[in-house]
């Protein structure tokens, strides 16, 4: 667990900021810190009796398992007792009418109609209605948006609106009005977004699809949002190691049932109880728990004349990648081991560029000069074609992977890539890793905590845990 302490300068600055002002809006890259120094500042509210209550509003993923996780971490903030609100209408709806028992209340932002509807029941000076954080909050960017009108409408409801985000402006400075109408209740820039594009903007073609700044309103925007805005400067990152974000996904249930079964019984049912993919060793096995925790499964190639190669189990990574993809704003290099990965990542994004297996040596050159010149937003890699040698940090400082790898070396060396010199920028790496799957032995095995036998025997000992009798032939290499 770690100290107070040992909050990097600048999340201090932002926890200050966020404890000093009633509406603020705090935009942190990736792996910067934000959701820490937030919880750092609610802590210090709550201690000092300014606030009874804090209500977070977060991406689904994001509100199940970053807060409660960070929460987790620091020893300040540990002892905050937080709910989630989670499961069905009625169950969400109980744990909401306890909220005055916590110290946070935590929802995903797929629920906002509903959270919105069941507070108008509440009186005006409810603890709920003391501070309200909305992690993200550039996602409620479009004017027109249901959830985002609906926030706007409410805001006026709450004392005290922090707005958090990795960057405000996605695609134009267009994106800037709703977050910040919700965040200020319209006291900068009005509640109108209408009027006030007509005031900063100028349509480009005659139906008014396409809207650009007028000469110095950027300018002007920039300066009359600064003081409701805490950011920290590229320069301020640090830059010596590169910033780890671990992304946490669950297998839903029938996937995880198919997990559960290959590891006890180095079997999984793909369809129905005759259609069944044996692994014939837990080297094999632990091969077969990494394809379900990514969301497929490759079946026996002896029966591909009647079966698919390939069989999707699950999609949670997948809206993981659509997610990110999505609210992506600057290029981003995309991680992938197996081909059904890549089958995934060119479904998502069909022109994608790629460095990996049938790839010439031509073609990639190309794309590593195009991705070094700024010209891809993505581009694919597989770490064994890209672990070594290849200098693509002038192209950009994100990097997303799938699922971790086994290997330390190419772990270390396909990082690198970005965090090497000539870098100008932090190096954010995000990774993927399903809930108590193989991805977390990965994860060990590459961080140094353990030795590729030590991560093998691990997850033996764990199967024979769960099926002490099986009679199962172990006795290959693991190697």
């Amino acid at each position: 667990m770690r100290q107070p302490n040992e909050l990097r300068p600048y999340q201090q600055c932002i926890a200050t900021h966020l404890y000093e002002n009633n509406a603020a809006l705090c935009v942190l890259r990736p792996g910067g810190g934000k959701t820490a120094a937030a919880l750092t500042a609610i802590v210090d509210l709550l201690r000092d009796g300014f606030i009874r209550h804090a209500l977070v509003i977060a991406p689904k993923r994001v509100a199940r398992v970053v807060w409660p996780d960070e929460i987790s971490e620091w020893l300040h903030t540990v002892g905050l007792r937080a709910a989630v609100l989670d499961g069905s209408p009625a169950e969400r709806t109980a744990n909401l009418l306890m909220a005055p028992q916590h110290d946070m209340t935590i929802v995903g932002q797929d629920v906002i109609p509903w959270l919105l509807d069941q507070l108008n029941r509440f009186p005006s000076d409810h603890p709920l209605f003391d501070l309200l954080v909305i992690d993200e909050i550039s996602r409620l960017r479009n004017p027109a948006g249901v959830r985002a009108k609906a926030m706007a409408k409410a805001a006026k409801n709450w004392r005290m609106i922090w707005g958090l985000s990795g960057t405000l402006r996605p695609n134009s400075a267009l994106d800037l009005f709703s977050p910040v109408r919700i965040v200020d209740k319209g006291k900068l820039w009005g509640r109108s977004y209408y009027s006030w594009r007509a005031k900063h903007f100028y349509a480009v073609d005659h139906m008014g699809y396409d809207w650009r700044p007028l000469p110095g309103a950027e300018e002007r925007l920039n300066t009359e949002l600064a003081p409701l805005t805490v950011t920290v400067a590229d320069e301020e990152m640090p830059r010596v190691m590169p910033t780890i974000v671990i992304d946490r996904v669950e297998l839903p249930p029938p996937a995880r049932a198919e997990y559960a079964r290959m590891e006890r019984q180095l079997m999984a049912f793909a369809g129905n109880d005759d259609d069944a993919v044996i692994a014939d060793s837990a080297a094999i096995a632990t091969g077969k728990l990494a394809q379900i925790a990514n969301g497929f499964l490759y079946t026996d190639p002896a029966n591909a004349a009647a079966y698919d190669k390939t069989r999707r189990l699950h999609e949670a990574k997948r809206e993981w990648l659509q997610d990110l993809i999505e609210n992506a704003t600057s290029p981003t290099l995309l991680i992938y081991d197996y081909r059904a990965d890549l089958d995934m990542l060119l479904d998502l994004l069909p022109s994608l560029p790629y460095l990996g297996a049938g790839v010439s040596d031509k073609m990639s050159a190309d794309h590593i000069k195009r991705w070094n010149a700024g010209q891809y937003k993505f581009m694919g890699l597989h770490p064994a074609s890209g672990g070594h040698g290849l200098n693509l940090q002038f192209g950009g400082s994100d990097m997303a992977w799938i699922s971790p790898t086994w290997s330390p070396e190419l772990w270390e060396q396909t990082i690198a890539r970005l965090a090497r010199p000539g870098q100008e920028r932090p190096v954010v790496v995000r990774v993927c890793v399903a809930d108590d799957t193989v991805d977390g032995l990965k994860l060990a095995r590459v961080h140094g905590k353990m030795t590729a036998q030590e991560a093998f025997e691990a997850w033996l000992r764990e199967w024979h845990a769960h099926s002490p009798k099986a009679s199962v032939n172990l006795a290959l290499n693991p190697a």
